[in-house]
């Protein structure tokens, strides 16, 4: 394949009308003077397909800019914020691919893909990408990623176009020859197929427009790689296999898309074994359309998928339409934040809760972090996390006599924040001991607990004697404050810390804060000595999603006359895992609102944090 390269005078003479052409000059004329020719010309072709794909000045100035060795502070003085942070993204997921060309397909689709804050930045990926391997003829890695990583992002993104040209081009390095043979063997019957696929589509429309059903037919011929795959599949040979045209037929409801199907059941033939209705069963991603294959009065075999409107935007567009419209992240989780943000809003509403943002604040956790083994095993890890939550994820023990770390090769601090794909190798030694400092370090829930019981075993706080519990006057006790970094409730054992001489802070006695303070300072307490203050805990709710879910907990925590402080939501994989911080005056309360939750419909786990 021959592709024509892109100049600067053409990609800022593009005929979108809504570009800023002057900061796309302007790129150009900074990129020109930090890339060499190569480099250069590479930015120039993936920045056409970015414009072609609808995306803004901003992307395209990211796909210029981020082989350059400027920083993100001279991009951000020259153009703007939005297009220094694309930069950033973008060359943090290639550093990624090129650190290490040993990764497997799954690991390095599964970093990028946690990597992904913005989506734009996935396309210019998927952009420069393309472009790299049409002027690669022999690079096995290359095509293995762009099989298996790239071309999987493309449809899921809905962008199909570059889907079916990556896949080409990977299938020309992985097997040339079949790829040849095909190639040479379709450019004969090209303008054949074409021929049909005109006349086919054409018959269709006219019966559709003479049974007064409105509907968009599209056709297109199958990429090289989606006909050695069927080939493949069928064990035949190319000239065994005759369904290389497809036809797609969109309409409007339901209804009508087995109203076309019993249609174009009646003009041609169709073959056995060759029918799946994914509306009735749709498939695990949702994916809703009916295949069917047939055959015309003189033998041509096709092949037509039947769908609605909406079917067709989930499956061939994605949510890749409003990426691209708006240059806006969109995807399930953050849906699914927006839809908890409503429900959360209607109720209060419902209930005529002032200071809605005050009272219950919204807030959703961070993407989580992939890690590797030296032997490139995947540690999951929260973000911001360090070597030492690394070693304690591999085992409690490696965690506890760890002593240096390497990052990528490089010895570094235990308190080196990590980012996704870094190759970590712990170095332990038998002197070391979980020290105090430790937890101001660490991020994950696992190294905290680790460290705090080890702690807890080689010193608790000294019992005090009840003479010692007798002198506190009435007067301290009423200065008494319930911690807010342990939320303890009535029922936790309990110390105080004496933050002044006649004022006491009560803790859990598990708390790290409790743990790193002066022993002298520290004082067992009872419930009975603090008296019915009103304290606050943390629960945590796994469940499935589905609508009104917020509603149904928030009712639950007002019937028995709690508050709800504030609230996080995780929505992953069809589940949501939610924490509120609630205000109770008894320990009872926190029982019931939890056994109350349990019975609500798709909660799956309900617990006390």
């Amino acid at each position: 394949m021959k592709y024509k390269n892109i100049s600067p005078k053409k990609l800022i003479e593009s005929p979108k009308k809504d570009l800023n052409k002057e900061q796309i000059k302007k790129t150009i004329e900074i990129a020109e003077k930090n890339l060499k020719h190569k480099q250069l010309q590479n930015a120039l072709n993936a920045a056409f397909i970015l414009i072609s794909l609808g995306l803004k000045e901003n992307s395209v100035s990211a796909a210029l800019l981020y082989e350059t060795r400027l920083k993100e502070e001279e991009i951000l003085k020259e153009l703007n914020e939005d297009t220094s942070k694309l930069v950033e993204e973008t060359r943090k997921i290639k550093k990624i691919e090129t650190q290490n060309r040993n990764f497997s397909s799954e690991t390095l689709s599964k970093i990028i893909l946690a990597s992904t804050r913005d989506i734009r930045t996935i396309i210019i990926i998927l952009s420069s990408k393309l472009c790299e391997i049409r002027n690669v003829k022999d690079d096995k890695k290359l095509a293995e990623n762009v099989m298996e990583v790239y071309s999987p992002i493309s449809q899921k993104l809905g962008l199909n176009e570059i889907k079916w040209e990556l896949e080409d081009l990977g299938f020309r390095i992985q097997h040339p020859k079949e790829y040849a043979k095909i190639k040479n063997a379709l450019r004969k019957k090209r303008n054949a197929r074409e021929a049909d696929l005109k006349k086919i589509s054409g018959e269709i429309k006219k019966r559709l427009k003479k049974e007064e059903i409105y509907a968009e037919i599209i056709g297109r011929t199958k990429n090289f790689y989606g006909i050695y795959k069927k080939m493949n599949k069928k064990k035949c040979g190319l000239k065994e296999l005759h369904d290389l045209i497809a036809v797609r037929i969109i309409c409007n409801t339901i209804k009508e898309c087995y109203l076309i199907l019993g249609l174009i059941h009646s003009m041609y033939e169709p073959l056995l074994n060759s029918f799946d209705d994914y509306i009735a069963n749709p498939k695990k991603n949702n994916y809703r359309s009916i295949h069917t294959d047939l055959k015309t009065y003189d033998g041509k075999i096709f092949e037509v998928q039947i769908r609605t409107l909406e079917m067709h935007t989930e499956a061939e567009e994605g949510l890749s339409a409003h990426w691209l419209y708006k240059e806006l992240k969109k995807d399930k989780e953050f849906e699914g934040k927006l839809t908890w943000a409503r429900e959360l809003i209607d109720w209060h509403r419902k209930n005529k809760t002032k200071k809605i943002l005050e009272t219950l604040k919204l807030r959703f956790e961070e993407k989580k972090i992939f890690i590797l083994t030296p032997n490139s095993e995947i540690i999951q890890l929260p973000l911001n996390s360090t070597p030492l939550d690394f070693a304690y994820a591999v085992h409690s023990r490696i965690g506890d006599k760890c002593d240096k770390a390497k990052v990528n090769g490089k010895l570094v601090k235990l308190d080196y924040k990590l980012e996704n794909g870094d190759i970590v190798e712990i170095i332990t030694s038998k002197k070391q001991f979980p020290k105090k400092q430790w937890l101001s370090v660490v991020k994950s829930q696992k190294a905290k607990s680790r460290i705090m019981n080890y702690l807890q075993m080689k010193g608790k706080p000294k019992s005090k004697t009840k003479k010692i519990q007798e002198k506190i006057s009435k007067k301290v006790i009423d200065s008494i404050k319930i911690a807010k970094c342990c939320n303890p409730v009535p029922g936790d054992k309990i110390y105080a810390i004496k933050t002044t001489k006649r004022k006491l802070t009560v803790h859990r006695e598990t708390c790290k804060n409790l743990l790193r303070e002066n022993q002298k300072k520290i004082i067992p307490l009872n419930w009975e000595m603090i008296g019915n203050k009103e304290t606050s805990t943390e629960i945590k709710i796994i469940a499935a999603e589905k609508i009104n879910l917020l509603t149904d907990l928030l009712d639950a925590i007002a019937s028995l006359k709690a508050k709800a402080v504030s609230t996080e939501a995780k929505v992953e994989n069809q589940n949501v895992t939610c924490k509120f911080t609630l205000q109770v005056k008894k320990t009872e309360t926190i029982g019931k609102i939890m056994e109350k939750m349990k019975k609500i419909d798709g909660v799956k786990e309900v617990s006390r944090i």
